[in-house]
């Protein structure tokens, strides 16, 4: 832990309950129950967990998150960490041992809304009719038969 940068900490056998909101860098390594929002880093030591949303600039947790993290520039998993939900963010470092279960959005401004993909060009229409046939192989339980068997 860096505390020269670090302005709220919650120490290894706190618990607290509710949402934390600071501009500053905010350090866990007790036990959160609510929401944490820094406009800085939120660091969650080995010991440290939230049950609940992580909003920061920069993520680094040794501990375990259960909820959506999302970093404006980068998150890290260190190996003994355990992510529990969906990340946003663009950069992303995932240490040996470290484990990750959610979907991941990377890439671009996070929290910038979504650019939908063009659509499809349809396919041209023909006006004849196919005359063209095309034999196929059908495999059944015990091997290849010819088509029309």
């Amino acid at each position: 832990m860096n505390s020269a940068n670090t302005q709220t900490v919650i120490s290894k056998d706190a618990v607290f309950e509710g949402k934390i909101s600071s501009k500053d860098s905010v350090h866990i390594d007790g036990k959160l129950l609510g929401d944490v929002r820094s406009d800085a880093t939120i660091e969650l030591g080995e010991t440290g967990s939230v049950e609940g949303n992580v909003t920061a600039n920069h993520v680094i947790t040794a501990g375990h998150i259960r909820g959506s993290v999302t970093a404006k520039d980068k998150v890290e998993l260190k190996g003994k960490s355990r992510l529990e939900g969906d990340l946003v963010t663009t950069r992303l470092v995932i240490e040996d041992g470290a484990q990750f279960e959610g979907m991941c959005k990377m890439g671009g401004k996070v929290g910038a809304p979504a650019v939908p993909a063009a659509p499809a060009a349809p396919a041209p229409v023909s006006s004849e009719p196919a005359t063209e046939t095309v034999e196929t192989e059908r495999t059944g339980l015990f091997g290849r038969r010819p088509a029309g068997n």
